[in-house]
């Protein structure tokens, strides 16, 4: 399963160009000047918020941004290729407006070929996201398992598909939100070697998301407030064991508060008038917005487009992604606790109140300055404190829910990523069916792309009938356990 996890996010990784993903002007030089100066890579400039960058990150160089009739061939053969051809730009994290450690780490792969590096940084996102989960799902205890599988399975396609192989810090907030809740929940529940092991990834999944978003940093403390919910004990060895969420909640704080990102709860997002004038905190104005952002989670399916807004996804995508999403979901809250229904109720009002607070600020309506990718690692944690049990037997999936919400999600996946491959490789005028047709741009690799098309759409596939035998075989087995732990009635005649 996480090969075929890793191959599909590959496959998704090179579906579209060099600064496809939103603002990737601002995050390609970030990530080039993410290690400080380095001569050829960035360069100090005469203003002193200036740095000078390779030209091909430059806004300008990224010329199919707004026209998706265009393809990216306008970038010319050559993209990327000159190392001596720079440019002076502004655009970049040369203020600290957000946390720095994911451009660091990026940085590494940053060399004089734009294009190599930038495969590079996908390739390796892809790579930290598997390889993480994969450990999460070994440490964690057998059922817990179906929670991290579960939600990822149901949240992704297709906005995070698009995400995580990305040099967008959103790539490791969705990371950060799959790993930190989880790995606390299971940290409460083992001992030994697996808690270490827990304990150990909780505190990389706060490093990395707290260091890439501020908003990130806000999620962590909202997953470790779920972990605690869910698993409180009064008892001494709970509670020095509660050192560790709250240390790593205080620590994400401090990331917070740290970068400039956490202006925007006060005065607004960077472009707003961020005035707290009657317009900002009109009556009107919160209840609209309060009613309109549920249409930012219908976004993280598929309903908003892709990239820099301008990959427009057909309509079977959301409503197949958000049908299977409502369709588990609901199934997992039928397993009902008190302490399940306050996280549950923390994670809600997170969704609702936080695109709110900031709109308000903002001084704006729903669907201006606030985007679905800053909500989707919020709509991971709710899909796996959703399908939280109680005990065995509480959640009854059966045999055709499953593998009717798998063939949903495949056909979600793959009509995306052909919809993502087409937009970059001859424009949205093209006709043919064939992505292979009139090619106007690809990569110089030896898969053409209507072969990368099926490979994304088959791995992805068969990773979702896996999780779906698997489940089945789950279920048949706790239904077994159910029914011979249930004492045999006697009758009478």
């Amino acid at each position: 399963m996480a090969i075929l996890a890793l191959v599909t996010l590959v496959a998704w990784g090179i579906a579209s160009p060099v600064g496809a993903s939103p603002d990737d002007d601002f995050h390609l030089a970030s990530i080039w000047c993410g290690a400080g100066i380095r001569a050829g890579l960035c360069e100090a400039a005469a203003q002193s918020d200036e740095r000078i960058v390779p030209k091909a990150l430059e806004s300008q160089a990224i010329c199919y941004v707004g026209h998706p009739e265009r393809s990216a061939a306008c970038q010319g053969a050559s993209y990327g290729t000159h190392p001596t051809s720079v440019e002076a730009t502004s655009r970049g994290n040369f203020d600290g407006t957000y946390p720095p450690v994911f451009y660091a780490v990026m940085s590494i792969f940053a060399g004089p070929n734009v294009e190599i590096s930038v495969l590079l940084m996908r390739v390796a996102n892809s790579v930290l996201f598997v390889g993480l989960a994969t450990a999460l799902f070994l440490l964690l205890p057998h059922r817990r398992r179906p929670l991290l599988v579960g939600a990822l399975a149901i949240s992704l396609v297709p906005l995070g598909m698009f995400l995580i192989p990305s040099t967008n810090p959103s790539s490791w907030a969705i990371l950060s939100a799959c790993i930190v809740w989880l790995s606390l929940l299971g940290y409460f529940e083992t001992a030994g070697r697996r808690k270490i092991g827990l304990a150990m990834l909780a505190v990389v999944g706060t490093v990395m998301g707290a260091g890439a978003r501020a908003d990130s940093a806000v999620y962590v403390g909202i997953a470790a407030a779920c972990a605690l919910v869910l698993t409180f004990r009064m008892r001494r060895r709970y509670l020095l064991s509660a050192i560790l969420p709250v240390g790593l909640a205080i620590a994400a704080f401090v990331f917070y508060t740290a970068s400039g990102q956490a202006l925007a709860s006060s005065s607004g997002l960077p472009g707003s008038d961020g005035t707290h004038d009657a317009i900002g905190f009109h009556l009107g104005l919160a209840l609209s917005n309060l009613v309109n952002v549920p249409g930012l989670w219908v976004g993280v399916f598929g309903s908003w487009s892709l990239g820099w807004f301008d990959t427009k996804l057909p309509d079977a995508v959301w409503v197949g992604g958000f049908a299977s999403f409502i369709a588990i979901t609901i199934v997992g809250l039928r397993s009902r606790f008190r302490r399940k229904g306050i996280a549950v109720l923390i994670v809600s009002a997170a969704l609702l109140l936080f695109p709110t607070a900031i709109l308000a600020a903002s001084g704006a309506a729903a669907g201006s300055y606030v985007q679905p990718r800053y909500l989707l690692p919020l709509i991971v944690i709710f899909a796996g404190v959703a399908l939280v049990n109680g005990r065995i037997g509480d959640l009854t999936f059966s045999r055709t829910h499953l593998w009717v919400v798998a063939a949903i999600l495949s056909i979600s996946n793959s009509l995306s990523l052909y919809a993502t491959i087409r937009r970059y490789v001859t424009g949205t005028d093209g006709r043919n069916l064939s992505l292979d047709s009139d090619v106007q741009w690809w990569w110089s690799i030896p898969i053409s792309p209507m072969v990368l098309w099926a490979i994304g759409s088959l791995t992805f596939a068969a990773a979702l009938a896996l999780i779906a035998r698997s489940a089945d075989r789950a279920i048949s087995s706790s239904d077994a356990l159910l029914r011979a732990s249930i004492p045999e009635v006697p009758t009478f005649r």
